[in-house]
């Protein structure tokens, strides 16, 4: 792996540094695909006023396919309380998309691949799974190494962020606590709850294909929105690859001593409330917070969710405060 950098940059007002991580893998076996989502930015910001050997560390990821800019806001937050961050785009994402729209439209960010005959499937899901969890030790190694930070490590997610961070939780063993907003670690039971009900049944379906033909020759734009169909349903009613790449597969590795928290809307048409209460009930130490009025990333009324959020980072890491 090369890393490049650092260069200066300013997220909410706090200073950082960015680097540029190269780590050669084989997405799809397809070389100018997988160079594009081998290299990724990396922006760490430190706290000025604690020890490096004392400072807590927190890696956050984004949703699905949106650039890792969108997590921001929980810079400044973090930082006045003595906690370093680090942000890295995810492949499909941001600076390591194929399209770089920096829009998180999935349909969009797949078009390439479906463009050239490359199955979004699970089998390909469970790939980025797996690497973004090789990301983010590397990334904790790296901030170890360049900047003498504790080992201490807590992992933030948004969305589908949630479940890549409750992977590497799991699977992997990293991080003492896991902390998701609007999402939760059981992709099985997130694929049921995405709002398509019958269509990811129909779009996996013989019918599904004949809908995939028409759509190639009428609408062939809409044509990557049956493969995140096709996707779902593959999750919804798992095979191998979805089994593996589901963080509750591995859940009996979790020690009572690690943290999960979710914090999920009541007006979330995205994820499920019940679900991800179950989800949090099935970790030693796990507890779901529902904020009422709180949507999928927007809300109804009240505080917005990036207060809503700020205030969950506080709360939930108040005692790793300087």
């Amino acid at each position: 792996m090369h890393i490049y950098g650092p260069d200066a940059i300013n997220f909410e007002g706090v200073n950082g540094d960015r680097y540029w991580f190269h780590n050669p893998y084989s997405y799809t076996g397809i070389t100018d695909i997988d160079e594009r989502l081998s290299g990724f930015p990396v922006s760490v910001f430190l706290p000025h006023h604690r020890p490096a050997r004392d400072t807590p560390l927190v890696i956050g990821l984004q949703g699905m396919c949106a650039p890792y800019g969108w997590n921001a806001f929980i810079v400044p937050t973090l930082t006045q309380m003595g906690i370093a961050v680090a942000l890295f785009e995810t492949p499909l994402a941001g600076e390591r998309s194929l399209v770089r729209t920096f829009t998180a439209v999935v349909q969009n960010e797949i078009k390439p691949l479906v463009d050239r005959g490359i199955a979004f499937d699970t089998q390909l899901l469970l790939s980025i799974f797996r690497q973004t969890a090789g990301d983010i030790s590397r990334v904790q190694d790296f901030c170890g190494d360049r900047y003498g930070l504790s080992n201490k490590l807590a992992m933030f997610g948004v969305s589908m962020g949630v479940l890549q961070a409750a992977y590497a939780f799991t699977a992997n063993g990293l991080g003492a606590r896991l902390l998701g907003v609007i999402g939760h670690a059981d992709i099985q039971s997130f694929a049921k709850s995405w709002g398509y009900l019958l269509l990811p049944d129909l779009a996996a379906s013989p019918l599904g294909g004949l809908v995939e033909v028409v759509l190639g020759r009428v609408q062939p734009k809409l044509k990557p929105v049956v493969k995140l169909l096709q996707l779902a349903k593959n999750l919804k009613y798992p095979d191998e690859n979805a089994l593996a790449c589901n963080p509750m597969t591995y859940i009996d590795s979790v020690k009572p001593s690690r943290q999960v928290r979710f914090l999920v809307g009541a007006n979330d048409p995205i994820v499920s409330v019940r679900d991800a209460q179950i989800c949090a009930q099935r970790f030693p130490d796990g507890e779901c917070y529902v904020v009422p009025g709180l949507g999928h990333g927007n809300r109804n009324w009240g505080p917005t969710f990036v207060d809503h959020v700020r205030y969950f980072l506080g709360t939930q890491l108040g005692d790793w405060r300087n």
